[in-house]
């Protein structure tokens, strides 16, 4: 699991963010929000318009762009990479994990335009390799000829160093370096709002409706529907087509996409990829206002249903009806400001308890970054 997330010079966060995964609270509710680790599961990141929420989960993903082999990345993502006029002209972001009783910690920088500057990985503590602005290569572990060393110190880091030995070194199953490469290939951002996107895990259908013909859901679907949003459609496939499914509407067979909402078309793109997370397995989620088309109970239903799967699942929302203790503790809503984002008992004095209304409270200003 993800343990902590650190960022600087990326967008808008000029100076260090981090971001913890640590519970900052001793809470006996809310349980299935920790994870086997210890270390906080599911999450709701919360702040004002222009705060960084969505910053926060792209910045996140860039390990994405140098690591994952096959996965979705974002064409544009280099564009406005850099904090302006940012002094040592790179964003530097550092990663640690928990993997097995070990812990991982890979910090990397690039430059504005994408490339690597500098590269550094510890295993509990202890220096694995390192390769900075000087070009001297540190490794520890790893049996590379004088040639291959040179070639990584003379190199233009197009490549970084822990991909080139994920890729030429042999390594024994359990390995850190294969853990590190299973987590980073089963990460997923997405968003559903005027434009759709995602990072991380291969969409296997683009054509939403065909994926859950091709995968006999349409029953489960519907079945889905009215479990977090108490809609009853009458859902059936027409001999014939494969692109699209159909419901029943006072006798008449109507195209399901021509009468839905733009709500219950989100419900539609969050209901496959959840099937395809259940399918190919999923380490760390992310969800880019998730909610913005949602009745604030339907996106509690829907929290209920994301805070099942067993992969790291965070979300971004303006909602602030979902900060309830019923949901989650106290520890697993953050509030981001762009220059920090923290848990609310990480910005309250207060004894945060099952009785307090973490939303009144919120909105009074009690839990200001």
């Amino acid at each position: 699991m993800l343990k902590e997330f650190r960022v600087q010079g990326y967008r808008g966060f000029k100076d260090e963010l981090c971001w913890s995964f640590v519970p900052a609270g001793d809470y006996d509710f809310a349980p299935y929000a920790i994870g086997d680790t210890g270390l906080i599961k599911s999450g709701i990141v919360f702040g004002k318009n222009g705060s960084g929420k969505s910053n926060l989960g792209y910045a996140l993903f860039d390990i994405i762009n140098h690591l994952a082999d096959g996965a979705e990345k974002d064409e544009d993502y280099y564009s406005n990479f850099i904090y302006a006029n940012h002094q040592d002209g790179q964003v530097t972001f550092t990663y640690i994990f928990a993997f097995d009783g070990q812990e991982l910690k890979y910090k990397y920088s690039k430059t504005g335009e994408g490339t690597l500057v500098s590269e550094e990985l510890t295993l509990n503590g202890e220096l694995i390799l390192s390769l900075g602005r000087d070009r001297v290569l540190t490794l520890q572990g790893f049996d590379l000829s004088e040639g291959a060393k040179r070639d990584l110190e003379l190199g233009s880091n197009a490549v970084s160093v822990v991909k080139f030995l994920l890729a030429s070194m042999p390594l024994p199953s359990g390995h850190y370096l294969l853990k590190l490469k299973g987590f980073v290939q089963g990460m997923l951002w997405f968003r559903n709002l005027d434009d759709r996107g995602y990072m991380g895990i291969k969409s296997g259908e683009s054509n939403l409706a065909k994926f859950i013909i091709k995968n006999d859901l349409i029953e489960d679907f519907q079945v889905f529907l009215k479990e977090v949003s108490d809609q009853s459609y009458s859902l059936l496939k027409v001999k014939g087509d494969e692109d699209q499914f159909y419901c029943m509407v006072d006798g008449e067979v109507i195209p399901f996409i021509s009468i839905t909402s733009t709500g219950t078309n989100s419900l539609l793109l969050l209901y496959c990829w959840m099937k395809q997370v259940e399918q190919q397995g999923a380490s760390f989620i992310f969800i880019d206002e998730f909610d913005a088309f949602y009745h604030f109970a339907l996106s509690k239903a829907v929290c209920k249903q994301l805070f099942r799967l067993p992969a790291q699942i965070f979300l971004s929302s303006h909602n602030t009806a979902l900060m309830t203790n019923d949901l989650l503790r106290p520890d697993c809503y953050f509030v981001i400001d762009g220059k920090s984002v923290k848990s609310l008992p990480q910005l309250t004095a207060k004894d945060l308890q099952w009785g307090h209304n973490l939303e009144k409270l919120y909105r009074g200003g009690a839990f200001e970054a």
